[in-house]
């Protein structure tokens, strides 16, 4: 049966159009030129002078090799020279971003004596101190342009909203055409078709999701390998990627409290990722046999992930509706964007970070939507 399953959902040529435009989107994407690629030696032998944590002494001289070319003194017109440029500036932008991260603790340590011990806002300015002091020195010129491109797939709205179209276009049938093709009541009608039925779907549904995922994800990163000539910089901190002058992504960690090595969080972000389309799939599945009509289904699908983008643009992020965007499975998908700043929420006075308490949330939610599953399909009846 769960092989069966699986072969009605692959079959569906609709899913291959789709996935076929996406990855000639990305093969697009990774051709369009660059200034720097950084894949070049110039920027190996940039980053043995330039490269890991910021010091004084690389930001003086930094500044004033700035200053000369910007007096003219110093030529800028050959790529080397440009490069220089680039990662100098670099350099001098992430000693600012060391010192708001400084700025920081110190905001933080003077909240601890002005708050009293024991309440909410001492324990939310402890945790975020404590995580900001384990960064330790974190912020540097580093060669990890391939990893910000591997990220890119998983943070923009857009790449969010394309996966969800391959979910819905695969998932919102599940249910629905049983119903249309009337062979829904032979298996009501066995002894533990209900069950079975049920188990196998759901289990369709997450092969299906899997490789799907999976299978773009693994496009991505071979281009963006291939388009910067390696994955270097896999042990940097997160904290060096950051959106630079030559970056289509406006995706930025440099002012993140987590401490993670970017190939780590690169993993993390993938499984976190993976389980955010599965609740998804999950919903969508419940849908399809709420509505027995695929279009509905995916329609109400749409509206579900474009509401929460909605309320962002027009900028209602307050109150009830502030959750609703925040608390939603559009924001589950964007997982990278949950780690690039400090948020927590008050749970019981103790403070939960964003990630931990969503991923709980949705986690609870999802078995409870499959139990309904379960259940009313348990209680449906064979149609006269």
């Amino acid at each position: 049966m769960y092989k069966q399953e699986c072969y009605k959902i692959f079959m569906k040529k609709s899913i291959y159009f789709v996935l076929a435009i996406i990855v000639l989107l990305l093969v697009y994407v990774n051709s369009l030129p660059l200034d720097m690629t950084m894949k070049e030696e110039l920027f190996e032998e940039l980053e043995e002078t330039w490269g890991r944590p910021v010091t004084e002494e690389k930001v003086s001289l930094a500044k004033e090799t700035m200053h000369a070319s910007d007096a003219g003194a110093v030529s800028n017109n050959t790529f080397e020279s440009r490069a220089t440029d680039y990662v100098q500036f670099l350099v001098v932008s992430t000693s600012m971003q060391k010192e708001e991260q400084s700025e920081r603790i110190r905001m933080r340590e003077g909240h601890l004596v002005e708050f009293a011990n024991g309440t909410y806002e001492y324990r939310e300015a402890l945790k975020e101190r404590d995580m900001l002091m384990e960064l330790g020195e974190t912020h540097g010129f580093y060669l990890i342009r391939s990893w910000r491109g591997m990220f890119e797939l998983i943070e923009p709205v857009t790449s969010v909203l394309l996966l969800s179209a391959l979910i819905f276009i695969g998932i919102t049938p599940v249910f629905a055409e049983e119903y249309s093709k009337r062979t829904t009541d032979l298996i009501l009608a066995t002894k533990h078709g209900k069950r079975k039925l049920v188990s196998a779907k759901i289990m369709a549904v997450i092969t299906y999701i899997v490789t799907v995922f999976l299978s773009l994800q693994l496009v991505n990163s071979i281009l963006k390998i291939w388009k910067f000539g390696g994955a270097a910089g896999w042990d940097a901190p997160i904290q060096g990627i950051s959106s630079g002058l030559d970056s289509f992504s406006f995706i930025s960690y440099d002012g993140s409290q987590y401490s993670f090595e970017i190939w780590q969080f690169f993993l993390i972000i993938l499984g976190l990722q993976l389980l955010a389309c599965l609740a998804v799939g999950i919903l969508v599945l419940l849908l399809s046999f709420l509505t027995k009509n695929t279009m509905l289904a995916f329609f109400i699908s749409g509206v579900v992930m474009a509401v929460p983008v909605l309320l962002q643009q027009l900028g209602v992020t307050r109150g009830i509706l502030g959750y609703v965007a925040n608390f939603s499975y559009t924001e589950l998908m964007q997982v990278s964007s949950m780690f690039t700043y400090f948020k927590a929420y008050n749970v019981f006075g103790i403070p939960l970070l964003y990630p931990t308490l969503v991923f709980t949330v949705f986690a609870i939610l999802s078995g409870v939507l499959v139990f309904l599953i379960y259940q009313l399909f348990r209680k449906r009846q064979v149609s006269s």
